[in-house]
């Protein structure tokens, strides 16, 4: 859409890149990266008719005190409370796949908001889109999972989240904003996203490339291509941060048959699994 053009057939119309309250007579929609309001008094029947149906008519934000919070610090670019310095956070970003109805929009809000504790706040930036800061109890990602495929069942639309770092809150986390809703952004772009991400492994995924520059990883890359089995075991591995016993218990193998296998790997490779640095290396090299 032009936004220029469409200041220009329609005087009086407002356009912000953050969620505003519209002066009440406007008609009031997103159309990335902008939310529009445009005065009903300067639309034809017929021209409304066409832009509800080709764009989403939002609902305007209404905040609770504490999301408001939230909104002014992180969107509104308000002031930094030092009193604020001590407290940490963790931020939710969410995505809908599908816009709903505006009866269904407040039952789904309803209902996500019961899966959590009364100190996290919900920040809606469209009918679509928004984020919820933890504080104290934090969800955890078989938690969300299972959270996202009960709104699925219930509302027929699909719920990805995406789950940040814990952070201080401070001047900085702004800017952290920006970046883990940026990341989040890149993966819903992606084809078959998964109901949950975390910011470690989308970090991890922009990594991966600049690895893949070097020829003294393309051994690696090959031994693992040959033989899947290797990605489940450098997977267990990582996930369980090195614990022997538990990877193993993963695998359905015997300790010392997965020692027996890491063993081999490194005679293959050069790169040992009991090393942070060398499961990293391994890791990366097989997503």
């Amino acid at each position: 859409m032009n936004i220029q053009q469409l200041i220009a057939n329609y005087p009086g119309t407002l356009y912000k890149k953050i969620p505003f309250q519209p002066e009440r007579g406007t008609i009031y929609f997103y159309n990335k990266p902008y939310y529009i309001a445009i005065p009903l008094e300067k639309l034809t029947d017929r021209e409304r008719i066409l832009i509800e149906t080709l764009l989403s008519e939002e609902t305007p934000p209404n905040y609770s005190p504490a999301s408001q919070y939230w909104y002014d610090l992180l969107i509104n670019d308000h002031a930094f409370n030092h009193t604020d310095e001590n407290r940490k956070i963790r931020i939710i970003y969410f995505h809908l796949n599908l816009p709903l109805n505006n009866a269904d929009r407040l039952e789904w809000h309803d209902a996500l908001k019961g899966f959590f504790d009364s100190n996290t706040s919900f920040v809606y930036l469209s009918s679509q889109r928004g984020f919820i800061v933890e504080q104290t109890v934090l969800l955890s990602e078989g938690e969300l999972d299972a959270i996202a495929n009960t709104l699925a069942n219930d509302f027929t639309v699909k719920c990805s989240f995406q789950i940040g770092l814990r952070h201080t809150v401070s001047p900085q986390l702004k800017q952290i904003f920006v970046e883990e809703l940026h990341l989040f952004e890149k993966t819903i772009a992606k084809a078959n996203v998964k109901n949950v991400t975390c910011v470690e492994s989308e970090l991890f995924s922009l990594l991966k490339p600049h690895l893949n520059k070097y020829s003294t990883l393309e051994d690696i890359r090959k031994i693992i291509a040959e033989d899947d089995t290797w990605v489940t075991i450098i997977h267990a591995i990582w996930e369980y941060q090195e614990n022997i016993s538990l990877a193993a218990k993963h695998l359905y193998m015997h300790r010392n048959t997965l020692q027996y296998r890491m063993d081999k790997f490194y005679e293959a490779t050069g790169i040992s699994l009991r090393k942070m640095d060398g499961l990293t290396i391994a890791y990366m090299s097989s997503l």
